[in-house]
């Protein structure tokens, strides 16, 4: 198999198991002010790996799950707003770059859009801490990278709506308290 070929097939692979495939569904607020209480206790959430944390009072979409990736959010009570985890199988073990570029592959495939508008070296992840702009929102994402997988833990915002400051920053502390990798590789 030649270079550019084994190169063609990293590519398509890893743009298959990058995702924010889903979209987050909007129904119309339960509740339209914010919540007050900041963020639920931590739980174990094997089906994406990690401690999840969101948010008191956001509301869970089903779970997304197939052999690629597994894929839990929730929303805002005002429906602005969304915390997630991603946990992505990939097809060989490969660093935050490359799993950056298939997860930017994979919007712009679903979402018509992948723009990058910021990437920092997070060795304390260990992979990236980025902002990623879809044709519908705007992804805040801590990107861990572990051996076979990697998870894309998120804040995200709404393009069409203004920005909610509260909840954007419960959502990003939400993103920053979650813990990935609890069963190893």
């Amino acid at each position: 198999m030649t270079r550019k070929l084994r190169w063609t097939l990293l590519g398509l692979a890893l743009g298959a198991a990058g995702c924010c495939g889903g979209r987050m569904t909007t129904t119309p607020p339960t509740n339209p002010r914010p919540t007050t209480s900041p963020i639920d206790s931590p739980r174990a959430m094997p089906v994406v790996d990690a401690l999840v944390d969101p948010p008191a009072g956001w509301r869970a979409d089903p779970l997304r799950v197939d052999v690629q990736h597994a894929h839990a959010v929730w929303v805002s009570p005002t429906g602005d707003t969304a915390y997630g985890v991603i946990l992505m199988n990939l097809p060989l073990p490969v660093g935050p770059e490359m799993v950056l570029w298939g997860f930017l592959h994979r919007l712009r495939e679903v979402d018509r859009r992948g723009e990058l508008h910021l990437k920092v070296d997070a060795p304390d992840l260990p992979g990236l801490r980025f902002v990623a702009q879809s044709g519908q929102y705007l992804l805040r994402v801590n990107l861990t990278v572990r051996g076979w997988h990697a998870w894309a833990v998120y804040a995200g915002s709404r393009n069409s709506r203004p920005v909610n400051p509260f909840e954007l920053e419960l959502a990003q502390r939400a993103r920053d308290h979650t813990r990935v990798a609890l069963t190893g590789d």
